[in-house]
């Protein structure tokens, strides 16, 4: 650990690593705004740290359940990703709750509240508000808080990844599961933000709550527009990287990726067209929230290299999806079954 915070504090670093806790510091402040003036008091549920805090409403202060979750979380990535990836979620996981408290505890949310509802008769418990059903609100207001909400969550998250860092949170799951089976991160991803949608659609149920339900669905729309933002401001339409490293270096970048990317590399032999010389290049497979690291890696060892980043159709192997053969569908089944059908009848 403590070699880690001298490379990243190192005097040639230190300009980036200033620049990136910025970055990141911003990033904090749009994920707390988003949650706790557009997403949280409304019950708008969108799934991750923000979603969990909504369903605990009823017992602890969303601010509170945040620190307990994102803590908790943080030790187990510590635990079971290791000290350099717990080393780039610290500093949301420090920051997050802290300014989710100053929103819910400095009066900010109450006077945003204000004003936005124009001064209604309603009932703020935990950073919720209890009395919904009871408003007069238009759903198209809901609505916009949703996708508003959804917004600023996505460009914090995307921001974080543009800096080689993670939002941490459920996060944490995602990357232990994706680490252990091999299969895609955006699957397990998917499958816990769901589980804790559906779980606040399923109370709205059982309570019958007309607004919680609509406020579930619309953190439905919510979600997809936080994952439209960290596409469009984080990267583009692949998960998985590539890049081509000619280097006089090849063992040194080859140890990098195993050591520190948890990934292999394979080596080629190459020769300039112009000169002549004969050189290995070194070609890594990666996925989106690794470039930052990747290429901040191959700078520390060989400035000089020539690299070629580019995006991949599809990688498949160990670490990324593998590959499937392609169901026939059920009109070729019917033809098949068809054709042997007349071929026996034939004979």
């Amino acid at each position: 650990m403590s070699k880690v915070f001298e490379n990243i504090f190192k005097k040639e670093n230190l300009k980036k690593t200033l620049k990136n806790i910025f970055i990141i510091f911003v990033a904090s402040i749009l994920l707390a705004i988003g949650s706790g003036f557009f997403l949280v008091p409304f019950s708008i549920n969108i799934g991750g740290i923000t979603g969990i805090t909504i369903l605990f409403s009823g017992f602890l202060p969303v601010d509170i359940t945040s620190y307990i979750f994102y803590w908790v979380l943080f030790a187990v990535g510590l635990i079971f990703l290791g000290p350099r990836f717990s080393l780039s979620t610290l500093i949301v996981t420090i920051l997050e709750p802290v300014f989710m408290t100053i929103i819910l505890r400095t009066g900010l949310q109450k006077f945003f509240l204000d004003l936005v509802l124009n001064n209604a008769p309603y009932v703020l418990e935990n950073g919720v508000i209890q009395n919904l059903g009871s408003l007069d609100i238009s759903l198209g207001l809901i609505l916009a808080f949703a996708l508003l909400g959804g917004l600023l969550q996505g460009v914090g998250c995307a921001l974080t990844f543009r800096v080689g860092a993670s939002t941490g949170g459920v996060d944490v799951l995602t990357f232990i599961i994706t680490k252990y089976t091999g299969i895609k991160e955006t699957v397990p991803y998917f499958a816990i933000d769901a589980t804790i949608v559906g779980t606040g659609i399923i109370l709205s149920i059982v309570n019958s709550s007309n607004i919680l339900l609509i406020s579930s669905v619309f953190g439905i729309l919510g979600a997809f527009i936080a994952s439209i933002a960290v596409e469009q401001f984080y990267s583009s339409r692949t998960d998985s990287y590539g890049v081509d490293i000619i280097t006089d270096k090849p063992e040194e970048i080859v140890k990098f990726a195993i050591n520190e990317l948890d990934r292999s590399a394979t080596i080629f032999n190459v020769t300039g067209a112009y000169s002549g010389d004969e050189k290995k290049m070194v070609r890594i497979l990666f996925s989106k929230r690794e470039y930052s690291k990747i290429r901040s890696g191959i700078a520390s060892i060989d400035s000089k290299a020539f690299c070629s980043f580019f995006r991949t159709l599809f990688v498949g192997g160990e670490g990324f999806d593998y590959l499937q053969a392609q169901n026939e569908s059920s009109i070729k089944l019917i033809k098949k079954y068809n054709k042997s059908k007349k071929d026996k009848n034939g004979k």
